[in-house]
């Protein structure tokens, strides 16, 4: 009676070609990564340049500020990070002790390959729906810019609310600055945000708060005790009094 013959085992690796196959499965998954983070960069900067020469001819600039498609953004990430670092690394056998064998020569490519288009379609996708509108703000209203386009535009006499705060941050130590004015369609124009250039910014931001009290503009106020004190600071006698004022109901 004939007996089943023992299947020959494949041929051990030795440990150079182990360490080399782990590598390069490390080289590839970060590599991959990388690669798909610059191209969206790139991507949005290329995309970036219509606004950018439209935003060079406004004179007088106030503000301005990007307002990021989030939920592209989101999947765009998703994209580009997750299918290499998820499944490059398993298919070069990088993990210790994983749960699936290692995968044939032909296989492992396979899933390299997959994981570069998935990567060019988040590169796709962040570039086609994750592009910024560029907010610019001046003494006379506010535009976003989409593609060197105006998107929407409003005077200040359209506004509707503001809400202005110098508050505690998160940390100890820590406070932030806001001075928000929000139109009929929901937009918000954030006109401070951090304290670079703000003894430039004060003295021109009174100038549209004026008007704004002129309209009778609803006013929503937050101050904590220190916080004017911090930013305070960094500004002469007039601008800390000026700040002041701003952030009056």
């Amino acid at each position: 009676m004939a007996t089943d013959a023992p299947r020959p085992r494949p041929p051990q690796e030795s440990i150079q070609a182990t360490l080399g196959r782990k590598a390069l499965g490390l080289a590839l998954a970060f590599g991959l990564t990388l690669l798909g983070l610059f191209g969206l960069q790139a991507v949005h900067t290329l995309l970036d340049r219509p606004n950018a020469a439209v935003v060079a001819t406004i004179p007088d600039v106030l503000a301005i500020w990007r307002e990021e498609e989030s939920s592209a953004l989101l999947w765009a990430f998703l994209l580009i990070i997750t299918p290499p670092l998820a499944l490059i690394p398993s298919a070069f056998g990088v993990r210790h002790r994983q749960a699936l064998p290692l995968a044939s020569a032909r296989t492992r490519w396979a899933i390299v390959a997959l994981s570069a288009v998935l990567v060019a379609a988040g590169v796709g996708v962040g570039g086609v729906f994750g592009r910024a509108e560029v907010a610019v703000a001046t003494p006379v209203g506010v535009s976003w810019l989409k593609d060197g386009k105006v998107r929407e535009y409003w005077s200040w006499g359209a506004a509707t609310t503001i809400a202005a705060g110098c508050a505690k941050g998160e940390k100890a130590g820590e406070f932030a600055l806001n001075y928000d004015v929000t139109f009929p369609t929901g937009r918000e124009a954030r006109l401070v945000r951090t304290s670079e250039k703000l003894s430039d910014l004060v003295p021109r931001l009174a100038v549209v708060d004026q008007r704004l009290r002129a309209s009778a503009v609803p006013r929503f106020v937050t101050v904590e005790a220190g916080c004017l004190e911090h930013y305070g600071r960094v500004l002469a006698p007039a601008e800390r009094a000026t700040l002041g004022a701003l952030l009056e109901r």
